[in-house]
């Protein structure tokens, strides 16, 4: 009698990365794929709700969080290897239709009570957290800005991760009529403006400007998060990135 042993099949390999990548990182398994890598399985959300994820037990094989924060903490707990700066991005705010703000009139216009002003979740989110960074810039300027801001800032995305086929907090927001200016990453609003031409992106002043950095980090002995890493911060991997807006690091 022949005995038939059976092999199981390893599980896919998995990336955790911030919901910003999700374009960008998706084309770049594609890229690793046919250049001879592995395919991926994802998650995207919020970076502070993938840590916590991974904290409390998710086995990631790679990890792009939109801040390092996140990473090095969970380097600390020997959950990953040590992170590397892969791409950088910044803030900007989209407005309504229709709506337009002099970046002379920027601080005035949006501490007005009168306008609606969205952000993402600080603590969860790194666009969040990067935003009250923005709101603290201000006030270093414009003393008492800070308070405005922080009162009036509607969290409208970031607290959690959201489900594959739900549709985009942004697009929500302005489609819904829930806001008339929403602040987010530039690499976001390009996305957004794509749905919804009609909406205008305004920078913000440099004299205020936050840079926001993205890191990436295999899980602690993954072999198949090493290649990836690699791969995202070889020339092919940045180009892809550079291709969906990012800019990329000196």
């Amino acid at each position: 009698m022949n005995t038939v042993f059976k092999h199981d099949k390893p599980p896919a390999a998995l990336l955790l990365a911030a919901g910003s990548l999700r374009a960008a990182l998706d084309d770049m398994i594609a890229a690793y794929a046919a250049a001879g890598g592995e395919s991926f399985e994802t998650l995207y959300g919020p970076s502070g709700s993938l840590r916590q994820r991974i904290e409390t037990g998710t086995k990631a094989d790679a990890f792009a969080s939109a801040s390092l924060r996140h990473l090095a903490a969970l380097a600390d707990q020997e959950k990953l290897e040590p992170p590397a700066v892969f791409a950088r991005n910044t803030l900007c705010v989209v407005l309504r239709s229709g709506l337009r703000i002099d970046a002379g009139q920027f601080v005035e216009a949006l501490c007005d009570p009168a306008l609606r002003v969205a952000t993402s979740t600080p603590g969860s989110d790194p666009m969040g957290d990067y935003t009250w960074q923005l709101f603290r810039n201000i006030d270093a300027l414009h003393p008492g800005a800070f308070q405005a801001l922080d009162g009036k800032a509607m969290r409208l995305s970031g607290a959690r991760i959201p489900a594959a086929d739900e549709s985009s907090p942004y697009f929500a927001a302005f489609a819904e009529d829930r806001a008339d200016a929403y602040i987010m990453y530039s690499t976001n609003a390009l996305v957004l403006k794509q749905s919804l031409p009609q909406l205008q992106i305004l920078r913000i002043p440099a004299a205020y400007d936050v840079r926001c950095e993205y890191g990436i980090a295999a899980g602690k002995g993954s072999d198949r998060g090493r290649h990836f890493a690699a791969f995202a911060l070889s020339a092919d991997g940045q180009q892809v990135l550079r291709r969906h807006g990012f800019e990329l690091p000196q």
